[in-house]
């Protein structure tokens, strides 16, 4: 009976370190949830003409590196730097109307003192000179005050025709990569006629992880996250979350979560598609 027992202990050892394994895997999967998720630029813009021009020169191609400030496109519109001089033209002759207004003003104020100094005098000077001289001096410096308001809008459109023609040239807005080109020289651009380039920035990214209803809790915003893509197999990254719209898709109960990752390296790209490990917190 005792070696009957010992055997059937010896027997069920195996099964319940087995079991006790199993137990310990399930705990472990339990602690981790991993989720899809897809890597997107930190900013993407299409470049537009803000201005109707023609393409002069594109520096740039599909996959270029640009900084900010960068040279993208350049137009040209002969017919603008005509407008500018015409309305240059305008401020001179304004400037020259004012200045033989103000010499006229001048005489007529000079005639009206010393009329009225004369009017001391009875009998000197009738009364209606020394009115009319005072009315004339009024009206010239109605004029000049008029002219300077002529002369500050024509001012204020050669500015205008300025601020235009800086739009000639089209730099970058922010530091990335050109990802699609859409115009060559030659060709007519406006802001009606769609985008010219598309520029995106790879140095940072952000991952947008659906997280379902019952793992909020465990992606909270300032978190580190791990994710891995199949591009670098065996690699593991990270990202901090940083973006919780506190809104669930209807469809999926999911919450689109945001991480920022750094990208410095450039082993990342936008439309990637990552698998991340989300840490489950102790209940």
């Amino acid at each position: 009976m005792r070696l009957k027992s010992f055997l059937f202990i010896q027997r069920q050892a195996p099964v319940r370190m087995l079991g006790m394994l199993l137990s310990l895997g399930s705990a472990a999967w339990a602690q981790s949830a991993r989720l899809p998720a897809e890597l997107l630029p930190y900013q993407k813009v299409t470049v537009t003409a803000r201005v109707t021009g023609i393409v002069e020169k594109v520096p740039v191609d599909k996959g270029s590196l640009v900084k900010e400030g960068d040279l993208l496109i350049e137009l040209s519109a002969p017919e603008m730097k005509a407008q500018i001089a015409e309305a240059e033209a305008r401020v001179q002759a304004v400037e020259a109307q004012k200045a033989e207004a103000e010499a006229r003003r001048s005489a007529a104020q000079s005639t009206y003192e010393k009329l009225r100094t004369a009017s001391a005098t009875p009998g000197a000077v009738a009364s209606n000179d020394v009115v009319q001289a005072a009315k004339q001096a009024e009206a010239a410096q109605a004029l000049i005050a008029a002219l300077e308001k002529s002369a500050g809008a024509a001012r204020a459109q050669v500015n205008a025709l300025k601020e235009l023609e800086a739009y000639l040239r089209i730099a970058a807005p922010f530091s990335g990569v050109i990802t699609e080109r859409l115009v060559h020289p030659g060709a007519l651009a406006s802001p009606s006629a769609g985008g010219l380039l598309e520029l995106e920035q790879v140095s940072r990214l952000r991952l947008v992880v659906a997280v379902p209803e019952a793992e909020l809790k465990n992606a909270p915003r300032g978190s580190r996250v791990t994710f891995t893509v199949p591009a670098h197999a065996g690699r593991v990254f990270s990202g901090v979350i940083v973006r919780v719209p506190r809104s669930l898709d209807a469809k999926t109960r999911t919450m689109a979560v945001e991480a920022d990752v750094d990208n410095t390296s450039g082993a990342l790209a936008p439309g990637m598609y990552a698998e991340v490990t989300l840490p489950s917190k102790a209940k």
